[in-house]
């Protein structure tokens, strides 16, 4: 009774925050009350805290055959996503500089549907910090990748109770698209056996940026020239979009900026094994710096 006296007081206060819901999602899963997605988030939040604990003195799980699956299995969703979105965009004659949230009909309600299985993937995706957790990938739980994570699936879920269709189609197609490549290397980067294929990282990095910047000129552009889309929804979009822009760029300049390269002059000490003139020490070393897995 109390939780749902709570959640009545968070719908009603987010109602007259943003004003009527769309009625074209009332009864979608997860979409009438604010709390799942809430509760979901703290859970994620809290699992980060909990599980770096309680594996502090317990060793790292590979979890290949899992992360196989995890990862051709989002990359498979990201496919059907930028199909559907492109073939329901198409279909709506959405305008690539402003798109309205009414004007085309079943498309809209079309779009919508994958615009909610993006939001769900989000919740999806908080495992790919659990992995970071079993995995004893700390350096990896980074403030960027948990704000990401935790406030991407906050967002869209208002998106989705808001602004369903219409110009929010643009930036999901995009990332559906970076998904795809970047679950992909995931997926890969699990086998030793295919590091020496994986060179390609930092142009993921590359592409996310152009990704947002685009989407950044795409928002915009709908308020340079308006076409009903709520104005205040744009702004926010914009202002989210360029702190990932700052993060995410600042990930990329400490990740791949230049560092001095560090010359082996030394002779190997006697008794050491020498391979091809370098010294075991030498590959055990460079080995590790080439299987270091990516973020």
């Amino acid at each position: 009774e109390h939780l749902k006296a709570f959640d009545d007081e968070i719908n009603a206060f987010l109602d007259n925050m943003f004003g009527p819901r769309d009625s074209r999602v009332r009864g979608w899963f997860m979409l009438d009350s604010y709390l799942p997605t809430f509760f979901l988030t703290v859970l994620y939040l809290l699992s980060i805290w909990l599980g770096n604990k309680y594996m502090k003195t317990r060793p790292a799980l590979s979890l290949k055959g899992i992360l196989t699956l995890y990862n051709l299995g989002i990359t498979l969703l990201s496919v059907y996503m930028l199909a559907e979105l492109i073939l329901s965009s198409w279909e709506g004659g959405y305008n690539l500089q402003c798109q309205d949230l009414a004007s085309a009909g079943e498309a809209d309600v079309r779009v919508a549907k994958v615009l909610w299985w993006y939001y769900f993937s989000k919740s999806v995706e908080f495992l790919d910090t659990i992995f970071f957790v079993l995995r004893k990938k700390t350096s990896q739980i980074t403030f960027l990748h948990v704000y990401h994570h935790a406030s991407m699936f906050n967002i869209w879920w208002c998106v989705l109770n808001w602004i369903p269709c219409g110009q929010s189609f643009f930036g999901p197609t995009l990332n559906s698209f970076i998904h795809i490549l970047m679950y992909s290397y995931y997926g890969l980067s699990v086998f030793p056996s295919m590091h020496r294929y994986l060179w390609w990282k930092k142009y993921l990095t590359q592409a996310q940026l152009v990704q947002f910047v685009l989407t950044i000129t795409h928002t915009m552009s709908a308020v340079v020239k308006p076409c009903g889309f709520p104005l205040g929804c744009l702004i926010f979009q914009s202002s989210y979009m360029l702190t990932l822009v700052i993060l995410f760029l600042n990930f990329y300049v400490q990740t791949y900026r230049k560092k001095p390269v560090k010359k082996i002059t030394e002779e190997p000490p006697a008794g050491k094994e020498v391979k091809n003139g370098f010294s075991k020490a030498y590959f055990t070393a460079t080995n590790g710096v080439i299987n270091k897995k990516a973020q």
